[in-house]
């Protein structure tokens, strides 16, 4: 099964990521999406996240269709097998994370349906802290001014579009504590897993 974080820049998907990777009581790993980055691993990288791979090998798995998705943000590129989503569909035991754009969480949705797993796919979304909160997040991960200022104006726009996506998000406030929101996403999608006995 595949649980999935949205959100704008900032909101905590990744500080959230790597609180089910560590509290969820269930076997747990990423879905690593190859990429052909040339930065240094980050502290802040989650375990599994990436496979790197070289530019050659990038562009010959995208000609041969092996990705779901490619994207290429700053002259970097990085695309999601459809082997990996199909082994994360079909494992019951095990919940594969993914932290996605609403436009890949809606590709992913597309590609479950073909493989008729559509109903393993559980959304959060976490909705943007108010403006100061946020500001003081981006600030003290480096962000320069005008970058925060971008990023602001980007979290009312795509929270606004969140909620009328037509995704079934769980939507999620991350305005305090981490650990206190890690365990209310934990809580919630151990609920909606309950309801799901068909998975075990």
């Amino acid at each position: 099964m595949i649980f999935t974080l949205s959100g704008a820049s900032g909101a905590g998907k990744t500080s959230i990521a790597r609180g089910l990777l560590k509290e969820l009581p269930i076997d747990t790993r990423m879905v690593p999406s190859y990429t052909t980055s040339t930065r240094q691993r980050r502290e802040s990288d989650l375990p599994g996240e990436y496979k790197y791979i070289s530019k050659f090998w990038f562009w010959l798995l995208e000609k041969i269709g092996v990705f779901i998705w490619t994207v290429y943000p700053h002259g970097n590129r990085y695309g999601t097998t459809k082997r990996w989503a199909t082994k994360a569909l079909k494992d019951d035991d095990t919940v594969y994370i993914m932290i996605l754009t609403p436009k890949t969480i809606n590709d992913l949705r597309k590609f479950a349906e073909q493989t008729r797993y559509s109903n393993r796919i559980f959304s959060s979304y976490i909705v943007s802290p108010p403006q100061e909160i946020l500001r003081e997040r981006l600030g003290s991960r480096g962000d320069k001014e005008d970058e925060i200022e971008k990023r602001l104006a980007d979290c009312i726009k795509w929270d606004s579009e969140a909620r009328i996506s037509g995704i079934p998000y769980e939507f999620v406030e991350n305005n305090g504590v981490i650990e206190d929101t890690v365990e209310r996403v934990i809580t919630s999608f151990l609920e909606k897993l309950d309801a799901c006995n068909y998975y075990f």
